[in-house]
């Protein structure tokens, strides 16, 4: 997230993929396709992913969806007639808040073959100055920018050899330290030291205050699916753009001095 910030520029290009064996079809038997789908099941994370690591400084505007269908009905066969996705790829329209745009697409599916890891998941992000690219599957993770050029950084998930002493020593792992920053954060707010305001305002963890265009994305997507795979807009308070007004009208009407203001959370969501 802080490479993202800092280094690559105003986002332009997101993609992620995320699947799982066609075994955790039988698993979820009772739910897939009904109350929900497998977008929500697993683009959740990488859309989560990209929200965080943007920040307040692009947002989410809108959203096609499009699905694969037939090998997740043909093996649970339901017998309510309900369709049940393979496949869903999310196309998600994003703009900054100097009125560039971005693009994401985020798929997911459960009907992948079993491989040398339970869930494939990676994902690509490119800014105007650079990009990151990781395999979550194998802890791969590539940077290149401009000024830069290219890393292999692959820092250490978790450590679980011991010490020469036979102690744990894992502590700077990225997994624990996420554990640890929670942790810390719960005992803080539980001995009255800060405010859940105050730990989502350092913006480190992310926290549930932050979710509502992540979920936005979600139900938009599964809005697009259900209508044929029409577009949907997410509506923010302020959305007040008009395409063909001048940029310099338009900004004087925003809020803080901002072309678009990225800090507003979606209001709802709109069938084009």
């Amino acid at each position: 997230r802080d490479r993202v910030r800092a280094q690559l520029g105003k986002f332009s290009y997101f993609s992620s993929t995320m699947t799982q064996p066609k075994a955790q079809l039988d698993t979820f038997a009772g739910w897939a396709g009904k109350s929900s789908d497998i977008s929500y099941y697993l683009n959740s994370h990488h859309m989560d992913v990209h929200a965080w690591s943007v920040g307040r400084t692009s947002r989410p505007e809108r959203v096609v969806a499009m699905a694969a269908r037939g090998a997740a009905e043909n093996r649970l066969k339901p017998s309510d007639g309900r369709a049940i996705e393979d496949t869903i790829t999310l196309l998600v329209q994003w703009r900054n808040d100097d009125d560039s745009v971005g693009t994401a697409t985020y798929t997911a599916s459960w009907i992948a073959p079993k491989a040398d890891s339970h869930t494939q998941q990676h994902f690509h992000i490119m800014g105007h100055s650079g990009e990151i690219r990781v395999n979550q599957a194998k802890r791969g993770y590539e940077m290149s920018t401009d000024t830069d050029g290219f890393a292999q950084l692959n820092p250490l998930y978790m450590k679980y050899t011991p010490s020469p002493s036979g102690h744990f020593a894992g502590q700077q792992g990225y997994g624990y330290r996420s554990i640890e920053e929670f942790v810390r954060a719960a005992e803080e707010v539980n001995a009255g030291a800060a405010t859940c305001d105050d730990i989502s305002r350092r913006d480190v963890l992310a926290t549930v205050d932050t979710t509502a265009r992540v979920t936005a994305m979600l139900e938009a997507g599964r809005m697009s699916l259900d209508a044929g795979g029409v577009g949907v807009r997410i509506v923010y308070p302020d959305d007040i753009r008009d395409e063909n007004a001048a940029p310099e009208k338009e900004a004087s009407g925003l809020k803080h001095g901002e072309a678009v203001d990225c800090a507003a959370e979606p209001v709802g969501l709109r069938l084009e």
